[in-house]
């Protein structure tokens, strides 16, 4: 737990500007997941674990402006079309499955990404890269205060990522809402990491695509989403192994801060002085980051109670 408030402290005012003003960069960089299922970046080989360097995706961003500009939201037109040929019944009478198009604009470099429109929380619209080998979503820094998530209420985990030469912090999150045309998911975690292109605001993860069948038609350059039944087994739209895993990431981030807080008091008690200033900053910090966990906890055990999750798929 040590290591966190050392690679922390001090960058809260400091670091974490400079890294959410850092400008978008070009060039080849490499994307893993760990064992906890967290999404890693780096520009270097030489930062990729050994044990992960056979599962990366090596990836090329381009900063050129794309031949077809993106156009802004206030001039999108409505990208929702009925799908071809959509009957609501079948011959026997049974209910068809929806079926949502999204157009997209094929970003000409060497990477070819697919890019949607995205609507966040239902007011901000941003172009999102789609990403189908990411477990998560992922969003700059300057989209998610375009949407609020750096508000005091929202909970604003800093958490340590692969990036730029080495660690860099980001912040772990929930988006209320992520709608591309007809398609929503809702309750996404998500993380907010320096932007990767002037192209698009972020990667759409698995996790958006849940609860749908997705097709990419490149002659129409539309994508297709195609609801999925409802799954009884599937609570909020998701399986055991996600409500799990999101309940250990949130629970052991808000023990580890407690435990640490608490360490600090014990420090300064046995050392019968009074805290100094660098214990002082590590301290407000650590009260800080135990605040943010709990939101983001609480928002996750309101969300769990809200779909009728199982107890036992939870960690307190």
């Amino acid at each position: 737990m040590h290591r966190f408030p050392r690679f922390f402290a001090g960058l809260l005012a400091a670091a974490m500007l400079a890294f959410f003003c850092t400008p978008a960069h070009s060039g080849a960089y490499y994307k893993w997941t760990d064992e906890g299922g967290n999404l890693h970046v780096s520009d270097s080989l030489e930062n990729v674990p050994a044990q992960y360097r056979n599962q990366i995706e090596k990836k090329q961003f381009e900063d050129k402006p794309s031949p077809v500009p993106y156009p802004s939201p206030s001039r999108l037109p409505d990208r929702v079309r009925p799908a071809e040929n959509p009957p609501d019944r079948g011959e026997q009478g049974e209910k068809q499955p929806k079926k949502h198009e999204v157009a997209y604009t094929p970003y000409e470099g060497s990477a070819k990404r697919v890019i949607i429109s995205v609507l966040f929380n239902g007011s901000v619209t941003a172009p999102m890269a789609i990403d189908t080998g990411a477990p998560g979503t992922v969003i700059s820094a300057p989209l998610a205060r375009k949407i609020g998530l750096f508000d005091e209420d929202q909970g604003r985990l800093v958490i340590a990522t692969g990036g730029i030469g080495g660690k860099a912090p980001a912040i772990r999150t929930i988006i209320d809402t992520i709608q591309a045309g007809g398609a929503k998911c809702f309750f996404v975690p998500t993380t907010v990491i320096a932007p990767l292109s002037k192209s698009f605001d972020g990667l759409l993860g698995l996790d958006f695509f849940s609860n749908y069948s997705v097709t990419i038609d490149s002659n129409r350059k539309v994508v297709v989403f195609e609801e999925l039944p409802i799954d009884p087994d599937h609570p909020g739209g998701h399986d055991q192994e996600w409500w799990t895993s999101l309940f250990k990431e949130f629970a052991s981030s808000r023990a580890e801060w407690k435990a640490y807080r608490e360490d600090l008091d014990k420090k300064v008690r046995e050392s019968l002085r009074s805290i100094g200033n660098e214990d002082a900053e590590k301290k407000a910090f650590a009260d800080q980051q135990y605040r943010e966990a709990e939101k983001l906890f609480d928002k996750l055990d309101r969300y769990a109670t809200e779909n009728s999750v199982p107890m036992h798929w939870r960690q307190y």
